[in-house]
């Protein structure tokens, strides 16, 4: 092709030294995130942890509160509701870097529906920008094997259960996003739903959540 002309090398040359610089500065601020993500990230642990001891001793915690989630109620029919009694733990952790996805980790006690005692379901960014998912295969206790899908009014819905094993469009889970932004930071607000409970709350009852980019991440 030639050599350049001239006025383009001196047009060039400070536009080079600009974005050397400027990708200085944001390698500086990539690493500066990541230290405040993993000073908070400690943080948080601590008092998630102590959460935790917490709701474990509460009796039916998290199937209230998913049942009071005005937009997860509506997917939790069937066997789901009795299913979901014998949650003993929800945890929602990010893998390595936020942008590169998230996991969720349900703890079940014994029950008569499946033998799983953990059930896993996870998200993540591959290099190329695709985001899959993959969870643990449940065992299910003969008899108990919940109908993939529900149909109502024409309309095909899918049961909660269900959703541990659909991976068909994981980057806009609506299921993952409301959990992991909204009921996963403050169950409690959905847990004093119940009938009967009638405490003062800090902090007013978030709106459900609408975000464009679920989990954090970007795909693509």
């Amino acid at each position: 092709a030639g050599p350049r002309p001239l006025n383009m090398d001196l047009r060039m040359n400070p536009l080079e030294a600009i974005q050397m610089e400027l990708d200085t500065v944001n390698a500086q601020a990539d690493r500066a995130f990541q230290q405040l993500e993993h000073k908070f990230g400690r943080m948080r642990r601590h008092y998630l942890e102590r959460r935790n001891y917490i709701i474990q001793n509460i009796p039916g915690f998290w199937v209230t509160a998913f049942r009071n989630h005005p937009q997860l109620s509506p997917m939790i029919r069937g066997q789901d509701a009795e299913m979901l009694r014998y949650i003993t733990n929800l945890e929602v952790k990010e893998l390595r870097h936020p942008r590169t996805g998230c996991k969720f980790k349900f703890f079940f006690r014994r029950n008569p529906y499946f033998r799983n005692k953990l059930i896993v379901k996870e998200y993540e960014v591959r290099a190329s920008g695709r985001v899959v998912s993959l969870s643990t295969p449940i065992i299910w206790r003969r008899g108990h094997e919940p109908q993939s899908f529900i149909r109502r009014n024409q309309d095909v819905v899918c049961s909660f259960f269900t959703w541990f094993s659909d991976h068909s469009l994981p980057e806009s889970d609506k299921i993952a996003e409301i959990i992991k932004e909204d009921l996963w930071p403050n169950p409690l607000q959905y847990y004093l739903l119940r009938e009967g409970v009638r405490r003062a709350r800090r902090r007013p009852i978030r709106e459900p959540v609408e975000i464009p980019r679920p989990f954090g991440f970007q795909s693509g």
